[in-house]
C-alpha cells in the first residue's frame, strides 16, 4: 500500500522540470500579420502562467515553409513552438514538391487558435462597388488586372475565385500580406484576396473597398459585406486558420499543459474581441480535433488545388 502511495511521487520527481527557459514561438510571416498577431497575444498572455516568457520569432518567406522546417528540426523539449497555418499544415502537402518536413509526422498538435476569413478588397477609386462589378470589369480587362498574394491561402483564394468566375489576372508574390496591403494602397496592384489583420483599418477608413468575404456565411467583424457565394460566385467557401504544434516527440505533459494554457487565454472575452479587432475568429480545441481537422483541411486542398488549378513548386 505504502509503495502504491509513493508511486506518483516517483514518477513526478522523476519528470524534467517545465519551462526551464524561455520558449522560442516560430511565426512564419511577418508582424503585422494575422498569424503573428494571434501569436503575440498568447504569448504575452501565456509567459505569467508558464513562469518564463514566450519570445516571438518571425521567420517569414517561402509560404511559411522556412520556419516549419525550422520548428519540425528543434528539440523536442518543450521549449519550442510552432505557430502553424492552413499554407503550412494542410496546403503544404499539395502545393510543395520538396517542403523539407512532415506536417503530420513532424509534429504534435496542441490546439487549434482562430479561423481567419478573407476578404475580396480593392482601392475605394476602383470601377466597381459590388462582386458582379469587379468580375464584369476583370472580364473586360482580360488578363490586365494584376492582385498580390502573401501566402498560400490569399493564393488560393485568388485562385479560386478566378476559376469559379472565370475571371484571369496577373499574381505578384510577396513575403507577406502587409507588403501587398501597401501596394494596393500605392496603386500597383489592382485588387487582393486576404484576412483582415493588416487591411482592415483601411476597410474602416474607406481607402480600402471590401467587396465580398470568402466564407460561407458573412462575418461579424464585417457584417454588411456579402459573401462571394451570395454575391455571385456559387460554390465558393474559404477561410485560413492559425494551430499551435509542437515538433513531434515532444513530451505528452509539455501538449496537455500548452493546451491548457493556450485554450485559457483564447477562450475568455478578452482572447475572442481580440480575435475579432485583427480580423480573427477565435476557435479552440483539444489536441485530438485538431489532428482531425488537420486531416479534413488536408483533404480540403486537394480540392482547392485541383479546382483552381494550384501548381506544385
Amino acid at each position: 500500500m505504502l509503495a502504491t502511495l509513493l508511486a506518483p511521487a516517483a514518477v513526478r520527481a522523476q519528470e524534467e522540470p517545465w519551462p526551464t527557459r524561455a520558449l522560442r514561438a516560430i511565426v512564419p510571416f511577418p508582424s503585422s500579420s494575422a498569424t503573428d498577431g494571434i501569436a503575440r497575444f498568447v504569448a504575452e498572455r501565456l509567459s505569467p502562467r508558464l513562469g518564463q516568457s514566450v519570445v516571438i520569432e518571425n521567420v517569414a518567406g517561402g509560404n511559411g515553409l522556412i520556419a516549419a522546417r525550422q520548428a519540425a528540426r528543434a528539440a523536442p523539449d518543450g521549449h519550442t513552438v510552432f505557430f502553424a497555418t492552413n499554407s503550412t499544415h494542410a496546403a503544404s502537402v499539395h502545393l510543395a514538391k520538396e517542403p523539407g518536413f512532415d506536417p503530420v509526422r513532424g509534429f504534435l498538435p496542441v490546439t487549434l487558435t482562430s479561423l481567419a476569413p478573407l476578404v475580396l478588397m480593392v482601392r475605394a477609386d476602383f470601377p466597381a462597388q459590388t462582386v458582379e462589378e469587379f468580375i464584369a470589369v476583370a472580364r473586360a480587362r482580360a488578363g490586365a488586372l494584376n492582385y498580390g498574394t502573401g501566402n498560400i491561402g490569399s493564393l488560393a483564394a485568388a485562385q479560386l475565385l478566378k476559376s469559379l468566375a472565370g475571371i484571369e489576372a496577373e499574381q505578384i508574390s510577396y513575403r507577406g500580406t502587409p507588403a501587398a496591403v501597401t501596394d494596393l494602397l500605392a496603386g500597383r496592384l489592382q485588387f487582393l484576396v486576404s484576412d483582415l489583420a493588416a487591411a482592415g483599418e483601411h476597410i474602416g477608413a474607406t481607402t480600402l473597398r471590401a467587396l465580398g468575404v470568402t466564407t460561407a456565411q458573412r462575418i461579424p467583424m464585417l457584417p454588411e459585406v456579402p459573401t462571394l457565394q451570395e454575391a455571385g460566385v456559387p460554390g465558393y467557401e474559404f477561410a485560413s486558420w492559425v494551430a499551435v504544434f509542437l515538433p513531434a516527440g515532444s513530451p505528452a505533459a509539455v501538449q496537455a499543459r500548452l493546451n491548457r494554457g493556450i485554450r485559457a487565454v483564447l477562450e475568455n472575452d478578452e482572447g475572442k474581441r481580440f480575435a475579432l479587432s485583427i480580423g480573427l475568429v477565435a476557435a479552440t480545441s483539444t489536441p485530438e480535433e485538431l489532428a482531425a481537422f488537420q486531416a479534413r483541411e488536408i483533404a480540403l486542398w486537394g480540392r482547392i488545388a485541383q479546382v483552381a488549378s494550384l501548381p506544385k513548386e
